[in-house]
Formats: structure tokens, sequence, C-alpha cells
């Protein structure tokens, strides 16, 4: 059997990084898939009902930051990335914060 070294790679090379579900959820159509699977899987006694409801948590804030994206015009992998919580603080542009502040700001009161 070959090892890293003979094929000209480290551990570095292939290292795994985080992976995030919301990177993958880009579309109704993935989301729609995605909890299929969540079903079929449950189905089939590979998952208790925890899991649809941690998918369906996935689903619902994908749906949100496609929303976001739309919203903003910002690409939905650099949300993503903005509010990942893996520890390291996001270091997002003021640009694409004041979008996204922007998109939550409130209306303003109709008795002002």
């Amino acid at each position: 059997m070959k090892t890293l070294e003979d094929v000209g790679l480290t551990k570095e090379d292939i290292a795994l990084s985080d992976w995030d579900i919301l990177e993958s959820l880009d579309s109704e159509h993935e989301i729609g898939l995605y909890l299929q699977a969540a079903i079929k899987d449950i189905d089939e006694g590979e998952c208790d009902v925890s899991f649809f409801f941690d998918a369906l948590a996935d689903a619902a804030k994908a749906r949100a930051v496609n929303q976001l994206a739309k919203e903003t015009g910002i690409d939905r992998l650099e949300l993503c990335r903005m509010f990942a919580q893996d520890g390291e603080a996001p270091t997002p542009s003021l640009e694409s914060m004041a979008k996204v502040a922007q998109a939550f700001a409130l209306p303003a009161h109709a008795g002002a």
C-alpha cells in the first residue's frame, strides 16, 4: 500500500476542513432533497426523530440565508462564512455588514 509520501502528499495536503450544511442548501430543491433524506434515514432506522428536527432547523437557516443573499446582493457563501460559529471571529467588510444591517432595518414608525 502506498503512503502519503509515496504520492507526494503531506497530512496538511489532505486535512479536512469544517463543513457547513448551509453552504450546500442553496436552493429550495436542495433543501427538499435534504429533508427527504432525513426522513428516509429515520424510516430506515439509521436516526431518531430528533435528527429530522435538526434537519428542519438547518433548512430554516438555509432559507433565511438564501433570502438574505437576495436582499443584500451578498453571495450566500460569504454570508455563511460571516455567520459561521467556528470559534473564530468573522472579518466581513464594512460594506457587507452595512448591507446585512440594512436588510434587518425596521420600517419608520407610521406615527413619526
